[in-house]
């Protein structure tokens, strides 16, 4: 992947519920089944251009915001990146739930979770509270 003058390489790709890592990469996974989470960064390879302001998830409901202000994957610079559990690893293919990229998005890089990276008081604006509610998967709610 080349962007303006960024070469990005991947070191797998996103197959249903597992992040393949590819051969090359395989001996870096040592020890990584020890964390019960990761962090997945992974390039939105469908994702389009952005517009400025958008409904978040297209929810006329909620109100226009700054596209920077919301989880769209349609980016300039379109990295994804999620905290998933790791359920195991086999070989070069981990296994997780939460994964929200698509089926064979490329996988940048896979960082062990550690308290390091958890917040414990965060700030979030009504229109976010409002989407919570109306999302019926657990893992997709933004923390409210």
């Amino acid at each position: 992947m080349r962007r303006q003058g960024i070469v990005l390489h991947p070191i797998g790709r996103v197959r249903g519920n597992a992040v393949h890592i590819h051969k090359r990469w395989a001996k870096g996974l040592a020890g990584i089944e020890g964390f019960s989470h990761v962090i997945v960064l992974f390039w939105l390879h469908e994702a389009g251009k952005p517009r400025m302001r958008i409904h978040p998830r297209g929810l006329k409901e909620l109100p226009r915001i700054g596209f920077l202000a919301t989880r769209t994957p349609h980016r300039p610079n379109p990295v994804g990146m999620t905290v998933v559990k790791l359920l195991g690893r086999r070989g070069a293919r981990l296994l997780v739930e939460g994964l929200d990229a698509w089926d064979g998005t490329p996988v940048l890089d896979v960082k062990p979770y550690t308290k390091k990276e958890s917040v414990r008081k965060f700030r979030i604006p009504a229109w976010v509270r409002r989407l919570d509610t109306l999302e019926s998967d657990p893992l997709r709610r933004y923390g409210s």
